[in-house]
């Protein structure tokens, strides 16, 4: 939203068709938050199906901005391998560390000071990252350490089986909160609770909301 210039489109409602790339556009910015260290099912989806299968040619700048409750680094590296894989070139990428919320991982919820803390060289490297990216600055990711091993743990996320960690109490008041904020729509409201399903992309938005 503070790109200059910049339309937002979400990636799942091009994934589901409800939204179009321009066929001329000349950047594109790629933007997610790290699932299980790596890129997102629906990142991924829309790699492999929507931009493989479109004319790319007019791209001239690819950048990505990654946030992350620890590292970035292998997310990058996963996403740069991925786009080569259908020709194109990641340009620039940086990954923003946020206070972590990631249900599977998250070892220690940050207190008041820290978020504060964390939020702030947010908020720097944000401001770093548009004037790069305003500029065309080529900042390429790095192989990270067992990037192979990561990437196969964070393959791992996406549809087809349902979390078995994931459980909903007798205590749910049916507000429909997470049925409404639920991406792939897993979540459907019961007579006495809300029932999860088998398409969970393991986002746990459900959750932190």
């Amino acid at each position: 939203k503070r790109i200059k210039g910049a339309e937002l489109v979400d990636i799942i409602r091009i994934n589901e068709g409800d939204a179009v790339l321009d066929d001329d556009i000349t950047r594109l910015g790629i933007f997610f938050p790290v699932y299980m260290g790596g890129v997102p099912y629906p990142v991924r989806e829309f790699i492999r199906d929507t931009l493989k299968d479109r004319d790319n040619s007019s791209l001239q700048y690819v950048f990505s901005l990654i946030t992350c409750g620890s590292g970035g680094k292998n997310a990058e590296w996963m996403l740069d391998r991925s786009l080569q894989e259908i020709g194109i070139g990641l340009s620039y990428s940086l990954s923003i560390r946020y206070p972590d919320s990631y249900l599977p991982l998250i070892r220690r919820v940050p207190d008041e000071k820290e978020t504060k803390e964390i939020l702030s060289k947010a908020e720097e490297r944000i401001k770093k990252a548009i004037k790069d990216i305003e500029k065309e600055e080529i900042k390429l990711p790095g192989k990270p350490l067992f990037g192979k091993l990561m990437s196969k743990m964070a393959g791992k996320t996406g549809p087809g089986a349902k979390d078995k960690k994931m459980s909903v109490g007798d205590d749910c008041i049916r507000c429909g909160i997470c049925a409404s904020i639920c991406p792939s729509g897993n979540i459907k409201m019961g007579e006495k609770k809300a029932e999860i399903g088998d398409e969970c992309l393991h986002c746990y938005a459900c959750y932190n909301y």
